[in-house]
């Protein structure tokens, strides 16, 4: 089966066009990818159509000391909503130095293909 959504500039996130100027669409690993870094970043309770999704960023990790084991979990547990989603393995650090918090979600989707995103 073929997973496809619409295409997102990695710059600015947002939709993008093809070189005919018609909505660039992604498919494959790529969409599946795409769509679990969106999911990843979305606020808890930020989606107007379905407040149930998303990371309780403002409540849970900004501003608190979350260990990076509880941020891979909430961001599995997000990847996983997605109907496309069979497995996900968030791995997250905090790098000291530049106080910054990395991630790297492995990916199978349903028809065994394997695909990765960093955050």
């Amino acid at each position: 089966m073929t997973y496809r959504t619409l295409k997102l500039s990695m710059q600015v996130w947002d939709l993008t066009l093809d070189g005919s100027g018609n909505m660039a669409i992604a498919d494959s690993g790529y969409a599946v990818a795409q769509d679990v870094a969106s999911a990843c970043l979305v606020f808890a309770g930020e989606c107007y159509y379905d407040n149930t999704l998303g990371i309780p960023w403002k409540e849970e990790v900004l501003g608190h000391r979350p260990s990076p084991g509880y941020i891979a979990g909430k961001m599995e547990a997000e990847a996983r909503k997605l109907p496309v989603v069979n497995q996900a393995l968030a791995s997250v650090l905090f790098d000291k130095n530049t106080r910054q918090t990395r991630g790297v979600i492995r990916i199978t989707d349903n028809d065994g293909n394997e695909s990765q995103v960093t955050l």
